[in-house]
């Protein structure tokens, strides 16, 4: 160490002129400080060259490779992603709870991707609506023997993708879609009743008589058994209607203890529950948990119900409707408890990513609505948005789920086709190979028999006889151009 102060410490070069001026000896001790420090830099150079040749001798020794080594240490291994986009999906599609947003999400990656999807076997967009889902209810769905032991191996089955309504049914639907992650939505019970009783129009099918001023809604609870008997179109979305598609039977509704015992194992069974008032928080989630991009879960709201076909709902009414699907509020208060859990454990880059995604689904929106249409839809009273910009993105965007499943259908449709034609084609061409084969072997008999050995005895020994025509007949074929070739000069 080296300093110049009040204390500075004496290099031995220094103690000569220690009694000289103060100007020469401050000189001096700066000089002695450069000197020490530029034999200390070389010191430390050729101890760092030394060590670098040192690994050089050493494999030269032993016989090794440095450039591989040399290779080796400046190549750093393959990254692995950490996470692969899930291609195998179910999502259960619960009535009036943003299922139509996040279907056409789901349908627009796998459609753009080729992955397949369980359809209706029937030409509808649901599988069926009051009874548990089947394995058979799928179009084109082939039965075959699964194994599940460890011992088989890594067998694969199944469809990609399945996102049309069906009623929950977990063996069945894990036979359709091999190992997927299951989602499903769930809306506030007040504003799904609400919103199911306007769909479905239970006012009309229950006979509801009402003034201007009265509410349906309001009359409709004033006898609810007595009305709900006469709905038969939505009938199971009169009461409970999301645990129903959820899987849970009727005749449990008022039991407090089933009601609980299937919320925890619709817990364990569900990978994401979406809750549709926190519907872009949700879809965040669903991003991380499906490995996908941001553009990947984009979606511009396609069905808007009329204004005028909303009704107001008192206090008073309010507490009836969670009284009447008690089941329902349990189960939403249940998942909306666990979304905002998820949330946090998703740390604050979570909020980063909602305010990305939310000034990005602006964009768009901006981008492929402008000089679209609105067109009203009188029976289900919904405003229904046409497409003005015609690229392909924003057709893929604004493309409904009824049209996403039609074009499905219609690719399963054309590939069993040709899936048929190159079946025809080559049982076709397997039928003329075995003609010929049959041909063949039927003049491979022909000839045997012309030529079957005819056994005589002659001295207690088989001898095989040629017949004599046979055998004239060659030999006149092969001495005829002999004969000709001698003749002619």
């Amino acid at each position: 160490m080296c300093t110049i102060n009040n204390e500075t410490t004496i290099m031995p070069s220094d103690r000569e002129s220690h009694h000289s001026s103060p100007t020469s000896t401050l000189f001096t001790r700066q000089v002695s400080c450069s000197i020490a420090a530029m034999f200390s830099l070389v010191f430390t150079l050729s101890i760092y060259l030394s060590m670098k040749q040192m690994p050089l001798v050493f494999y030269q020794t032993h016989n090794i490779s440095f450039e591989n080594v040399q290779l080796a240490r400046t190549l750093e291994p393959p990254r692995e992603p950490l996470c692969s986009p899930a291609q195998r999906i179910v999502f259960l599609k619960t009535h009036k709870t943003a299922g139509t947003s996040i279907g056409t999400i789901l349908q627009r990656y796998g459609y753009t991707r080729n992955l397949s999807f369980a359809i209706p076997a029937k030409d509808t967009p649901v599988f069926h609506c009051c009874r548990y889902f089947k394995r058979t209810d799928v179009y084109q769905y082939t039965e075959q023997e699964v194994q599940f032991e460890p011992e088989f191996g890594n067998q694969t089955w199944g469809f990609n993708m399945m996102t049309s309504h069906a009623v929950y049914s977990r063996p069945e639907m894990d036979a359709v879609v091999q190992d997927g992650l299951y989602v499903t939505s769930l809306r506030n019970p007040v504003d799904q009743f609400e919103s199911a009783f306007v769909y479905f129009d239970m006012m009309k099918q229950a006979k509801i008589t009402t003034n201007n001023n009265t509410n349906p809604l309001s009359v409709f609870f004033t006898n609810p058994e007595n009305y709900r008997k006469r709905i038969r179109y939505g009938e199971k979305q009169v009461q409970n209607g999301q645990m129903y598609d959820l899987g849970f039977q009727s005749q449990y509704f008022s039991d407090p203890f089933y009601i609980r015992y299937k919320i925890r194992q619709l817990e364990r069974e569900f990978d994401l529950v979406i809750i549709k008032e926190y519907f872009d928080e949700s879809l965040i989630l669903m991003k991380k948990l499906f490995c996908w991009e941001m553009d990947d879960i984009l979606y511009i709201p396609k069905r808007i119900r009329d204004s005028g076909f909303r009704y107001n709902i008192s206090e008073n009414l309010r507490q009836n409707i969670r009284e009447w699907n008690h089941a329902d509020v349990l189960l939403y208060e249940h998942f909306n408890r666990t979304l905002w859990r998820k949330i946090e454990e998703y740390g604050a880059e979570f909020w980063q990513e909602l305010d990305a995604f939310r000034r990005r689904i602006v964009d768009v929106t901006s981008l492929c609505e402008a000089g679209s249409q609105i067109i009203k839809d009188n029976v289900h009273h919904m405003n229904i948005i046409r497409l003005g910009n015609k690229t392909n993105f924003c057709r893929n965007l604004l493309r409904m789920d009824g049209e996403y499943t039609a074009l499905i259908r219609k690719r399963m449709q054309v590939k069993e086709w040709k899936n048929t034609q190159r079946n025809t084609s080559i049982s076709d061409l397997n039928s003329k190979q075995q003609t010929e084969k049959g041909n063949l072997n039927s003049t491979k008999s022909k000839l045997s028999t012309n030529n079957s050995p005819i056994s005589d005895t002659m001295n207690g020994k088989r001898i095989t006889r040629v017949r004599k025509k046979i055998f004239k007949k060659i030999v006149k074929k092969i001495k005829k151009p002999v004969t000709k070739a001698v003749r002619k000069p």
